[in-house]
């Protein structure tokens, strides 16, 4: 049995029933150890079992695997914020396979922020939080940057906080919590 990491744990106590399967699935993508995209399905399988195992958790293993396959399109490019992707060989991620071979494994910021904007139909529109203008909200920012660059959250808040640092990077100064990062111009 593959060793489970106890953030994901962790993080889905802390959301309990709030927790959406897609929240689930970016959970585990982003702090199960893996080296290729996305996350075997094996091991979605592994932790479905142990949070339902939980008796402290309400989980309902059966609804997550039925959600998750009910979810999963097999498509290069973004469908909307429902969609889980089909990574080849068995593979599930929060992310399209396009995102992965674009820019997978880096955690160059102003290429995400590049990539996002201007390459992906219809992700922006998708999106339900952060502050008004152009931009990527940051928090979504760095779920996009830890999942795909296969990185924690903090490294990837470093990194966006390099990139204003550099000048390559700007966020609107309106005190959302969440504001837009954007190329600096």
């Amino acid at each position: 049995m593959t060793e489970l990491n106890d953030q994901v744990f962790a993080a889905a106590r802390q959301r309990g029933r709030t927790l959406l399967t897609e929240e689930l699935v970016a959970l585990i993508e982003r702090h199960h150890p893996h080296d290729r995209p996305g996350v075997a399905r094996e091991v979605m399988t592994q932790y479905s079992d142990a949070l339902a195992d939980e008796t402290s958790y309400d989980f309902d293993r059966e609804t997550f695997v039925n959600e998750v396959d009910g979810r999963l399109v097999d498509t290069e490019t973004w469908r909307d914020t429902d969609a889980l992707y089909a990574l080849g060989d068995d593979r599930v991620s929060r992310y399209p396979a396009r995102w992965h071979d674009a820019l997978g494994g880096s955690t160059d910021v102003p290429e995400y922020v590049e990539f996002l904007l201007e390459e992906t139909d219809g992700y922006l529109d998708d999106l339900e939080s952060g502050a008004a203008g152009r931009g990527i909200p940051e928090d979504e920012l760095l779920d996009v940057v830890s999942v795909v660059g296969r990185t924690d959250r903090e490294t990837a808040k470093a990194a966006v906080e390099k990139g204003r640092e550099a000048g390559e990077l700007a966020e609107d100064a309106d005190q959302h919590p969440d504001a837009r990062v954007r190329p600096a111009e």
